[in-house]
């Protein structure tokens, strides 16, 4: 009777142990399945060169309407490194936008194509960010993307002026004594990071961009090339009306101006400026006096760092802080620094208020001599120099020199 009650344990353990497997099976062949589906997913990190990428949303396009796919990228090496995204094996139509922290860094189109490569992007020594594809079709494009890193060598437009330009102390006392000599390139900070800026008479920072001669004002914490017109738009303008909302950049006649400017002059060439900060330095501190006077005419202390608003735009004016930095002084003329043109006949706007209350302000100028002056207000008309920033992965000819002044490579 023993031996029927045995045999019957052993196939009922049998039986568990067969579906046990089975059930193994089973789960293995669906992990298989998830897996192979979301492969791409799954297997994300890659390592090219001195990047680690991760390919957050995996490396495929397969939409036909607004599609983001995230990534991030980190540079391991103690260089800055250069990349560009290429997309393959497209079918379809469709465009896209290269975002950073929802900046769009760059932006094209996309078609039926075995390849298709983006402009580079430069990642800081041990600097890891996440970027964002925007894909937008409505006609169901399908393909893949990978990060690449460009064969040779890159050399952007800052390495250039860096690799043209000796960076020294400056001979005179910034903030008091004026500069009319060729200082060269001064090493500071801004708000983005280290910033380099020329000083004096300097003779090699001439760019001919947008069909206009500019000269380059400093190459910012991010590694954009700011440029001031050399010399003044074809119209004056007023900074603010009395109908403004406000003395924010954002709210006055000057944004509007220079903006319609932008439209008619550089829209053109828009993919190469940087849509970046710009400091509108209109700030009052306790006793009612503007920051920016005190610390230009009183302390003698200008700085690249913004002590007002920062506001973002891709064309704005020069603060009075880069005057003076680049070789202007209170009370004292100027015409032997590069800002000086002796084409222009009427005072021009800064972007930096001076005096004034709540319905008026006098905004920083600069005269026809280089000098400084405060009792313009601003909503009178006067000259205008626009400013710009190019941005940072463009590749330049030239050495800088009024004959042969820095031009992109397009």
């Amino acid at each position: 009777m023993k031996e029927p009650i045995l045999v019957k344990l052993k196939m009922k353990f049998r039986y568990k142990s067969l579906l046990s497997i089975l059930g193994i099976l089973i789960i293995s062949i669906s992990l298989v399945g998830i897996l192979y589906l979301f492969y791409d997913k799954v297997l994300s990190v890659e390592v090219n060169g001195v990047l680690s990428i991760n390919y957050i949303d995996g490396k495929k396009i397969n939409t036909n309407e607004n599609k983001y796919i995230k990534f991030s990228v980190s540079n391991e090496s103690d260089n800055i490194a250069y990349y560009y995204i290429s997309f393959n094996s497209l079918f379809g139509n469709g465009t896209y936008k290269i975002l950073d922290n929802g900046t769009t860094l760059m932006e094209g189109n996309l078609n039926t194509s075995s390849l298709i490569n983006s402009d580079y992007i430069s990642l800081d020594a041990k600097q890891t960010k996440t970027y964002v594809i925007s894909i937008n079709s409505n006609d169901n494009i399908k393909g893949n993307f990978s990060i690449e890193i460009p064969n040779e060598p890159v050399v952007t437009f800052s390495d250039t002026i860096l690799n043209n330009s000796q960076i020294k102390e400056p001979i005179t006392k910034i903030g008091v004594e004026v500069a009319t000599e060729d200082e060269g390139l001064i090493k500071s900070n801004d708000d983005l990071g280290v910033s380099y800026y020329f000083r004096g008479n300097v003779s090699n920072n001439y760019v001919n961009f947008a069909d206009k001669d500019w000269r380059i004002v400093r190459i910012n914490g991010d590694g954009t090339i700011r440029l001031i017109l050399d010399g003044v738009t074809e119209e004056v303008g007023s900074y603010y009306q009395e109908e403004d909302s406000s003395f924010a950049y954002h709210d006055v006649l000057m944004y509007t101006y220079l903006n319609d400017w932008f439209q008619d002059n550089l829209k053109s060439e828009e993919q190469y400026i940087a849509n970046t900060s710009f400091c509108n330095d209109i700030v009052k501190d306790s006793s009612n006096n503007y920051l920016a006077y005190t610390r230009i005419m009183t302390n003698k202390i200008p700085t690249l760092n913004c002590l007002g608003e920062i506001y973002s735009s891709n064309i704005g004016l020069l603060t009075i802080d880069e005057y003076v930095l680049a070789g202007g002084a209170p009370i004292l003329n100027n015409t032997n620094s590069y800002l000086y043109n002796s084409t222009i006949l009427e005072p021009w706007f800064t972007m930096s208020g001076a005096r004034g209350n709540n319905d008026e302000i006098y905004m920083f100028m600069i005269n026809t001599n280089g000098g400084i002056i405060t009792n313009i207000e601003g909503s009178l008309y006067r000259q205008v120099r626009p400013v710009i920033n190019l941005i940072k992965n463009i590749e330049v000819s030239g050495d800088g020199t009024k004959n042969n002044p820095y031009k992109i490579i397009e």
